[in-house]
């Protein structure tokens, strides 16, 4: 997996486009403070399966230019990254039609807080995969 990481963010688009078609016209109201989003969880879907895609791409450039990227920041990236879906792909499969999450636990834990703990991974992979692309490239290979 970390000598073609860009498998792994490709092999992910099929996943999120399926869910999308499944999951079609299911509504998930967003709200901050007093302004109320009204999105579809297809979106959501569509919008990871473009994420996924560009970190393939990403990573598949790194490989066109004959930069490989580090193993073992590859490796912690991947790693956050299935980690912080954990919980994004459980409330999307366990949405009822409504668009209502009627569990709120997740294995014992408060599902609220395991979105936050995801958001956070998921915002550190980001940061892994800018500084692993980065160095990767610029670095010089021997």
């Amino acid at each position: 997996m970390t000598k073609k990481p860009h498998l792994f963010f490709f092999g992910g688009i099929p996943v999120f486009l399926l869910l999308g078609f499944l999951k079609k016209d299911i509504p998930i109201a967003i709200e901050i403070s007093y302004i109320n989003y009204l999105l579809n969880v297809d979106f959501w879907c569509y919008v990871s399966a473009i994420y996924f895609g560009l970190i393939g791409v990403n990573y598949l450039a790194l490989d066109w230019a004959n930069k490989t990227p580090k193993k073992l920041l590859t490796i912690l990236h991947i790693l956050l990254q299935t980690l912080a879906l954990i919980p994004y792909l459980y409330a999307i499969l366990h949405l009822d039609s409504q668009g209502v999450l009627e569990q709120k636990e997740l294995l014992g834990f408060n599902l609220n807080a395991l979105f936050l703990m995801a958001i956070l991974l998921f915002l550190g992979s980001i940061v892994l995969h800018l500084t692993n692309f980065l160095i990767s490239l610029f670095l010089k290979t021997e």
